[in-house]
């Protein structure tokens, strides 16, 4: 089976049989421009070679000097035209002919009874090829002069074996010329395909792609770099989100198995387990925090192109949040006073960004504490009166699975502040905590498109 053709023996055939169908082109053109040339030069020849008064029509009045007929069986009188002319006969109204002694005679037609002087191709009575110039001299003669055109046929024979062999040298030279220039031109996207090849065979998605320039093949060589660079983060991300889930579910996995270890014994043994309400209550909170630790982790693996790029009124998205908190946290006061803006991303992601914030200040504040929500075109914040975070502890806040050291005793997974981040990340924005006098805030930026 054969093999592919590569791109570079492509363009250097394509290029070869460009310049080979040019060249052809003017060959061709070149052999008809030599070949007008020379015959218009023999017409112009054998024309000035005439006799007197037999280059143009008979006039009343004109003298013949020479004897031009063949009358009581003399021969033409050549008078030395045959030597220039090559060939000289009359040619009669009845069809006859008459030429001096050893000239070749042209083969006459019917078509050689003209009336003004022609030229005409011919060949002679031993078959060779002539040119022919047809003198009409009055009472229906005419005069036939010829030349061979065996010098022209041998100059445009000889012409036409230079221009083919120059055709077939230049194709030649222009293919492998073509082929080293491709090569070098194409060297980049060799490089490149070697790349590509080594990452689909190896999947190390570190491997450095060495291209540059500003051409095509280098925009592609940065575009080939920036896209193993995107998938060597997104994979790299995707491990850390799988060790830290495996990680941080690896103790919650073991207390619900103990407790519903104590229950299956509980019934196989027929004996009555003292804390079995609190074993159920336990494994009821567990269950929801697996429930809800679930949910977290669908929403951090999502990829940001599956969010909505809309419009969103960003009053809407804290009201909405602030009722689902307020239906599970009765004993707070939420105290909300927002203005009108919009941001241009999901409606789904930032309520859960938001609600995510309102949860954590449920968690952290006492009960009947306040719960403040504040926003304006491009920021909104959320304050607990909870006990706050110390500043060294802020920014690791942010990062998935981690926990303050205050509160792993408390129900959570440590992803709700990582959500947070990520989503206000692919909306273009930013998370932090702002310094308060009592308990936390946190403060998100987004970029506003208009205030409703």
């Amino acid at each position: 089976m054969k093999g592919p053709v590569l791109l570079r023996s492509r363009l250097a055939l394509i290029t070869a049989c460009v310049v080979a169908v040019a060249i052809a082109g003017i060959s061709v053109v070149t052999w008809l421009v030599t070949e007008h040339n020379l015959r218009t030069q023999l017409d112009k020849s054998m024309l000035a070679s005439a006799p007197p008064m037999l280059d143009r029509p008979p006039r009343p009045g004109d003298r013949r000097d020479l004897k031009l007929t063949c009358d009581e069986g003399q021969g033409l009188p050549s008078d030395g035209l045959q030597q220039v002319l090559q060939g000289i006969q009359t040619l009669s109204p009845d069809g006859t002919t008459c030429a001096p002694p050893g000239v070749d005679p042209a083969v006459t037609t019917d078509d050689d009874f003209v009336e003004t002087t022609t030229f005409r191709d011919g060949v002679t009575r031993s078959g060779t090829e002539a040119r022919i110039l047809l003198l009409p001299i009055g009472n229906g003669k005419i005069v036939i002069l010829s030349r061979s055109l065996g010098e022209v046929n041998d100059t445009l024979t000889a012409l036409a074996g230079v221009l083919v062999s120059v055709a077939i040298f230049g194709a030649l030279v222009v293919a492998a010329l073509g082929l080293w220039l491709t090569r070098r031109a194409l060297a980049p996207m060799q490089r490149l395909t070697e790349t590509a090849e080594h990452i689909a065979r190896t999947e190390d998605l570190t491997t450095p792609v060495t291209v540059s320039g500003q051409d095509e093949v280098g925009r592609l060589g940065r575009a080939f770099t920036s896209m193993t660079a995107a998938l060597a983060e997104s994979r790299r991300r995707q491990r850390d989100l799988v060790n830290d889930a495996a990680h941080e579910l690896r103790t919650p996995l073991t207390s619900l198995r103990t407790n519903i270890d104590l229950l299956v014994r509980s019934e196989r043994t027929g004996r009555t387990l003292p804390q079995r309400g609190e074993v159920l209550d336990r494994l009821q909170a567990q269950s929801q925090e697996f429930s809800d630790l679930v949910t977290e982790l669908v929403v951090l693996a999502r990829d940001e192109r599956e969010l909505a790029r809309d419009p969103v009124e960003v009053a809407e998205v804290i009201d909405r949040a602030v009722n689902r908190a307020r239906s599970r946290a009765h004993d707070h006061v939420f105290d909300v006073d927002h203005s009108d803006w919009t941001v241009l991303g999901d409606a789904a992601a930032l309520e859960r960004s938001v609600l995510n914030l309102l949860d954590n200040a449920v968690k952290f504040g006492p009960a009947g504490s306040r719960i403040t929500v504040r926003s304006r075109p491009g920021w909104l914040t959320v304050t607990d009166e909870g006990p706050g975070l110390p500043a060294e502890h802020r920014e690791d806040a942010f990062e998935r699975f981690w926990r303050a050291p205050a509160a792993r005793g408390m129900p959570g997974s440590g992803l709700g502040l990582a959500i947070v981040a990520d989503i206000v990340a692919v909306h273009g924005g930013s998370a932090r905590f702002v310094p308060n006098g009592r308990g936390a805030s946190v403060r998100l930026n987004l970029p506003t498109i208009g205030r409703g």
